[in-house]
């Protein structure tokens, strides 16, 4: 597996991505604050959501607040966009940190529960009168929503402190 990353790290290392992230004087700070930005667009929508979905905020329709969606997905491909500048910027920092293998996993859960939901859940929450509790696969898709994302922002911020030490 060692040998694959470093494939990997020296693939991105020759990309002028990765000259440009190392060299120019504010493209880390922008990127860092444009993922700042992303991240809070992502849990300030789906994380609102997913609160709902956990039965807080009853008064609030759930399809209403399921129109913030799209700006959530905008903040996730912002922090996809920013996340690869920060990897090529540095992989080594990235490729061989426990922190950002927690952070790539806790993702993919996220991903798959997105499928999880809109494929078998979603449907369900329009037949609902709009002040009804959740079905039990609505709260526990919101849960794993809601803690992997908490999680994914917590190994973020790991990162700097589970660097490699070459």
């Amino acid at each position: 597996m060692d040998e694959l990353l470093r494939v990997i790290q020296m693939a991105l290392e020759d990309t002028t991505l990765s000259a440009y992230m190392r060299r120019a004087r504010w493209a880390w700070v922008i990127c860092e604050s444009l993922h700042f930005f992303g991240m809070s667009l992502l849990i300030g929508t789906v994380g609102l959501f997913d609160l709902r979905l956990l039965g807080f905020a009853r008064q609030v329709p759930i399809l209403v607040l399921h129109r913030l969606i799209p700006i959530g997905i905008a903040g996730f491909a912002l922090n996809l966009a920013t996340g690869f500048c920060f990897l090529a910027g540095t992989p080594d920092q990235y490729l061989f940190n426990a922190a950002f293998h927690v952070k790539v996993a806790l993702v993919a859960i996220a991903g798959l529960n997105v499928l999880f939901f809109y494929g078998r859940v979603f449907a369900r929450l329009h037949a609902l009168p709009a002040e009804a509790p959740p079905p039990l696969s609505a709260q526990v898709a919101g849960a794993v929503s809601l803690t992997a994302w908490v999680g994914v922002m917590s190994a973020g911020r790991l990162l700097t402190f589970f660097r490699p030490p070459f």
